[in-house]
C-alpha cells in the first residue's frame, strides 16, 4: 500500500515538472515568435529603405547630369561668343574703313551680349585653367552634395536586412525546435507511470531540445 502510494507519488511529481516545463515552453515559443515577427518587420522596413534610397540615388544622378549638361550647353555657347567677339575685336582694331569698322562694331556688341548672357547660366568655378568645363568634376560634386541631403546608398539598408532576415529564420527554426520540445515534455506527462523508462527518454528528448533552442535564442538574438 505504502509502496503504491509512493509510486503514485513519484508519478504526481514527474507530471508536475511536465506541466510546468510545458507551461515554460509555450512561454519561450511566444517569445521567440515575438522576436521573429519584429525581425521580420524590421526587414521589410529596411526593404522599403533600400528600395527608397536606389530611388533618390537614380532621381539625383539624373537631375545633376541634366543640370551639368545645361551648363556644359551655356559655357559652350559662352566660349564661342568670347572668342567670336576677342577675333572681331582684333579684326576691328586693324580695320580703317568707318562702314566696316561701324558692322563689326556692332557685330562685336551682339557677341558680348551673347557672351554675358550665357556667362551667368553656368558656375565658374568648373571652369579650369586651360578653359574648359569640368563637367565629370560638377556631376561629382553636385551628387556629393546630394548625398549629404539625402539618403542615396541602398547597401546599409539591404545588409540589415539581411541580417534580420536571417534572425528571422534562426527564431522560425528555434521555434520549431521548441515545438518539439512541447510535444516531448506533453508526451512524458500523459505515459503512465509503469512505462518509466519510455517517459524518461521521452522527457530527455524535450529537455535537449529545449536547451539547445534556448542556445540558439541566445546566438540568433547576439548575433
Amino acid at each position: 500500500m505504502e509502496t503504491n502510494l509512493a509510486e503514485s507519488e513519484r508519478a504526481d511529481y514527474f507530471k508536475t515538472v511536465m506541466e510546468i516545463l510545458i507551461a515554460v515552453v509555450a512561454l519561450v515559443i511566444a517569445l521567440a515568435a515575438w522576436r521573429g515577427s519584429l525581425a521580420a518587420r524590421s526587414a521589410g522596413f529596411e526593404d522599403y529603405y533600400a528600395l527608397t534610397a536606389t530611388l533618390q540615388d537614380q532621381d539625383a544622378k539624373t537631375k545633376n547630369a541634366t543640370q551639368a549638361y545645361q551648363h556644359l550647353g551655356a559655357f559652350t555657347l559662352f566660349a564661342a561668343n568670347h572668342t567670336l567677339f576677342k577675333t572681331l575685336s582684333s579684326v576691328a582694331a586693324q580695320t580703317q574703313e568707318s562702314n566696316e569698322k561701324y558692322l563689326l562694331e556692332f557685330q562685336m556688341e551682339q557677341a558680348d551680349k551673347l557672351a554675358r548672357s550665357n556667362r551667368n547660366l553656368f558656375p565658374a568655378r568648373f571652369i579650369n585653367r586651360q578653359g574648359d568645363y569640368e563637367l565629370t568634376r560638377e556631376m561629382a560634386e553636385e551628387y556629393a552634395d546630394a548625398q549629404r541631403r539625402a539618403d542615396l546608398d541602398p547597401e546599409p539598408h539591404l545588409a540589415r536586412s539581411n541580417a534580420f532576415d536571417l534572425k528571422t529564420f534562426g527564431m522560425t527554426q528555434m521555434v520549431i525546435l521548441l515545438s518539439i520540445a512541447l510535444f516531448a515534455f506533453t508526451l512524458a506527462s500523459v505515459l503512465h507511470a509503469d512505462r518509466r523508462f519510455l517517459r524518461w527518454a521521452v522527457a530527455s528528448v524535450g529537455v535537449v531540445a529545449f536547451g539547445v533552442s534556448l542556445v540558439g535564442i541566445v546566438l540568433t538574438e547576439l548575433a
